[in-house]
């Protein structure tokens, strides 16, 4: 299973994150820091991961992007 946080997530209105993917530091945020504060989670899940597992390799693409919210028709 892959958690996603979205919309529902930092846009949120309501008091309760049911967000598995940020544990609640999306939540309510708006777009622009989610982005910012998904980045930051990221590289200390990526740190962790290096120090619990310096036997295994990782690879970071530099294509990597988003996926829109929405995807856009054709």
């Amino acid at each position: 299973m892959v958690a996603v946080c979205d919309a529902l997530c930092y846009d949120a209105r309501h008091s309760t994150c049911v967000c598995s993917a940020c544990g609640g530091v999306n939540h309510g945020r708006g777009y622009d820091q989610a982005v910012a504060n998904t980045r930051q989670l990221h590289t200390e899940w990526l740190e962790r991961a290096l120090t619990e597992h310096p036997d295994v390799a990782f690879e970071i693409g530099a294509d990597v992007t988003q996926l829109p919210l929405f995807p856009l028709e054709s």
